[in-house]
């Protein structure tokens, strides 16, 4: 017993002096995962410094595309399946890095329709790790046929496109749609990770059931058919900051089931739609500094 005893300290005393001895050090074999500006010597190198100090965020048009396919449950390149197989693709995104000839286009049109419409304060606080400049940047299906996107919201990153000789010929409209395309996914993504709110004023005394359609939201105080609580805010910042004040205000036939006109008593009989836009809007101006008329007003030349 007393020899167990013994052979029981003995090896715990050798087990605390291993303990207190620290292992030799060695350098990592690996590159180490992190990001740096400048990624060049361009004249627009020196902004993506300086708006990565303000803003504690990485503009990258150098990086490998699994920045834009990783998410936490899937990849989702879309890529050429082998032959054979009963479609020719699998679903997913297509992108490429920008072109670096026209990053300083892309960045001057980012900071027009985006970046300068919020303080810097927000942007600190809320904007992604990344944001990466695509040359190209769409969703493809299994029968090769692609959408578009302006942007993209991935995991840890947002994603930009028009890096490409495009951007020097995009048309007016299709700046507006960028700009609204751009918000309206960084907006949704801070509502999704609870970066902003809507307060508690906006919902009261709202009744998401029975079901909101177009011939009864109106009425109701509700700017889109199916709304319900979990996307009601998100619906009133769509509508303000893709439509300008004066489209909001704008008299038009209450069966005219865009934003247009939802601020006129045509369509807003009983008020409760400007009720409702004053409450959010004056919050979020006031809690984040974020103005979505402003965003809806502005005009990207």
């Amino acid at each position: 017993m007393k020899q167990r005893i013994l052979y029981i300290l003995v090896c715990v005393s050798v087990w605390m002096m291993s303990c207190d001895k620290e292992d030799a050090l060695s350098p990592t074999k690996t590159p180490e995962i992190g990001y740096v500006v400048p990624q060049g010597d361009h004249d627009y190198d020196q902004k993506i410094v300086d708006w990565s100090e303000r803003y504690n965020s990485f503009i990258l048009y150098k990086f490998n595309m699994k920045e834009v396919y990783w998410t936490v449950n899937q990849w989702i390149e879309s890529v050429e399946n082998p032959e054979g197989s009963l479609y020719p693709y699998t679903a997913g995104i297509l992108a490429a890095n920008a072109d670096e000839n026209y990053v300083g286009q892309q960045l001057e049109l980012l900071e027009k329709s985006f970046l300068n419409l919020y303080p810097d304060t927000t942007l600190m606080r809320c904007l992604p790790i990344k944001l990466l400049l695509c040359s190209q940047l769409c969703w493809r299906t299994v029968n090769n046929k692609e959408t578009f996107y302006n942007t993209y919201n991935s995991y840890d990153c947002m994603a930009f496109n028009w890096g490409n000789a495009d951007v020097l010929t995009m048309t007016a409209a299709q700046k507006t749609t960028f700009k609204i395309d751009v918000n309206l996914a960084f907006l949704k993504r801070l509502l999704a990770n609870k970066k902003i709110f809507a307060n508690a004023d906006f919902y009261a005394g709202v009744a998401y059931s029975p079901t909101v359609t177009n011939q009864n939201m109106y009425s109701r105080g509700f700017v889109y058919r199916g709304t319900k609580l979990e996307n009601d805010a998100e619906y009133y910042i769509q509508a303000i900051i893709s439509t300008t004040y004066e489209d909001l205000t704008a008299e038009v036939p209450a069966n005219d089931y865009t934003f247009k006109g939802i601020l006129n008593s045509t369509k807003d009989v009983n008020g409760l739609i400007r009720y409702r836009y004053d409450i959010l809007v004056n919050h979020l101006k006031t809690a984040y500094g974020i103005d979505l008329q402003a965003i809806g007003d502005t005009v990207v030349n």
